[in-house]
């Protein structure tokens, strides 16, 4: 009867310490998998969710933040800073939307009984051609930014991309 007994606890301390941490993770977690809910799973037919438009932003503008904190600005850098960070929001939810209206095309397409490959082919060149022309606009908003800064601010952003970049200083 004993040893009954102590199973018995055994399996409900053991079931509590599972539901407290299973909690935990729901709680505190991390966004997606157990964190904040259930993994989803696939979204759709083979599409899994990915990076939404404000997430993505938000998380670029967080590690942008972390990294120019460093500079100390000026007020006026301050303002094409977030001249910047206002355009980099826009033009990415922008991309979510053209990425969203895509998939949504690509699945319609595809659902048919005969999709037309080569119509699709066309407009995945055509989506592939805007590739350059999004990252060469970002580029230069980059560039403006930078050309505000003063020498001793540049210094410190050569420094920070040769550390990525592993290079000796």
């Amino acid at each position: 009867m004993a040893k009954r007994k102590k199973t018995i606890m055994g399996i409900l301390i053991l079931s509590l310490v599972v539901a407290v941490g299973i909690g935990a993770l729901m709680t505190c977690g991390p966004k997606g998998a157990w964190g904040k809910g259930f993994h989803p799973g696939f979204y759709r037919v083979g599409f899994h969710p990915g990076p939404r438009g404000e997430d993505l932003a938000d998380f670029i503008i967080w590690k942008m933040d972390k990294h120019v904190r460093e500079l100390n600005l000026n007020e006026a850098q301050r303002q094409e800073y977030e001249k910047l960070k206002g355009e980099i929001k826009t033009n990415l939810a922008e991309a979510m939307k053209r990425r969203l209206e895509f998939h949504d095309i690509l699945r319609d397409e595809m659902s048919k009984e005969d999709p037309d490959l080569n119509a699709l082919a066309s407009l995945i060149k055509d989506r592939v051609n805007h590739i350059p022309e999004m990252i060469s606009g970002h580029i230069d908003l980059f560039m403006s930014f930078y050309n505000t800064l003063d020498r001793d601010q540049k210094a410190q952003v050569i420094e920070m991309f040769r550390r990525r970049m592993d290079l000796p200083s």
